[in-house]
């Protein structure tokens, strides 16, 4: 019985040790996956979720295809990695918030103008780039103007149809959770106000030929960046309105800046590579995109991390009151008769 009891001893510290194993690899797990699994947007999710990034992106880049237009042949996979890296942080940057959002099974605290406005504004961007890495007529038309090869890369392509996809997935989130927030008649009228625009510049190139294909795309680039400008100012009002981010993925806005100090750095440094800044001056949608986005996420993360800090739980249980039905009674049946009541039948 001695040995036995010995035996059952080891087995079970054998079993503490495989199981403090398992647990140890699945905290790392979670540590490289948090852009996806963490919510709070600690410093250590943070570092390591970015480190994974900055690994994945790299290694993509080091083998993709190269922009051969680049003179120096080491910068171009400098560029190449720079490029997928900020690609798939600006992409992952739409998972965190519909995650969130399925998974609380609700979007208080999701501006839904600020959903409208980004998926009018991506629309304008994924015809943008598709046109000027697709169309060749619109390439020669590029090149005519600007004496020189179009910016646009594959990866601008994808990011913006992938965008276009996650940022619909997200306004069909508010619409199906029936969010209590409805959206405001100012950004209905100026979306109208876009759709209009959009609509009558083709009619004026078509019956007029008063402007060129290129001329309208550089109008949709404007309407993008214009969006931009605006489309995060209700979610800024929203949070303080609140005191509280609190349903504003905060994974969204720590990717977003990442993708945006890349993709401005990335752009910089091709044309100093090229000695020709007017690449900056003819891809003004992706620099004026990466500069503005940088604005707001500042601004986001004062929010998150200083202003409203440990706000999250006093403001999800003043929305859980917000939400509670008139008819509920605010005693159950037990809390009653804990206080002397009778039980109603």
């Amino acid at each position: 019985p001695a040995p036995s009891a010995a035996n059952n001893e080891g087995l079970d510290e054998s079993d503490e040790i495989s199981e403090r194993g398992r647990s140890g690899c699945m905290r790392c797990l979670l540590l490289f996956i948090s852009p996806l699994a963490d919510e709070t947007g600690s410093c250590k999710s943070v570092t390591a979720g970015l480190f994974t990034l900055f690994l994945v992106g790299s290694a993509i880049g080091a083998v993709a295809k190269k922009n051969t237009s680049l003179p120096t042949e080491w910068y171009q996979y400098v560029s190449a990695m720079i490029g997928y890296t900020y690609f798939i942080c600006w992409s992952i940057s739409f998972y965190p918030q519909v995650i969130s959002s399925f998974k609380r099974k609700t979007t208080q605290g999701l501006s839904v103008d600020f959903c409208a406005l980004n998926v009018l504004g991506f629309a304008c961007y994924t015809a943008y780039n598709a046109s000027l890495f697709w169309n060749e007529s619109i390439r020669e038309q590029y090149r005519e103007k600007f004496d020189s090869e179009v910016t646009v890369q594959s990866n601008d392509v994808a990011f913006a149809i992938h965008a276009l996809a996650l940022s619909s997935i997200t306004l069909a989130q508010i619409i199906y959770y029936r969010g209590s927030e409805k959206a405001s008649k100012i950004i209905l009228f100026f979306i109208v106000l876009i759709l209009l625009l959009c609509a009558t510049v083709p009619m004026l190139i078509l019956k007029f030929k008063l402007y060129t294909w290129l001329d309208y795309l550089y109008v949709l680039s404007f309407v993008k960046i214009g969006i931009s400008l605006i489309k995060y100012i209700p979610q800024v009002i929203l949070n303080y309105r609140r005191k509280s981010t609190e349903g504003w993925s905060i994974w969204n806005i720590l990717l977003d800046f990442t993708g945006g100090v890349l993709s401005d750095t990335q752009l910089v440094l091709d044309c100093a590579d090229m000695g020709d800044f007017t690449y900056i001056t003819g891809n003004l949608a992706k620099f004026g995109l990466g500069f503005v986005s940088i604005l707001f996420d500042l601004i986001f993360m004062t929010q998150h991390y200083i202003l409203y800090a440990g706000n999250g739980a006093s403001a999800g249980r003043e929305n859980s009151e917000a939400r509670r039905p008139e008819t509920e009674p605010l005693l159950s049946d037990e809390d009653r008769l804990e206080q002397g009541g009778e039980e109603v039948v």
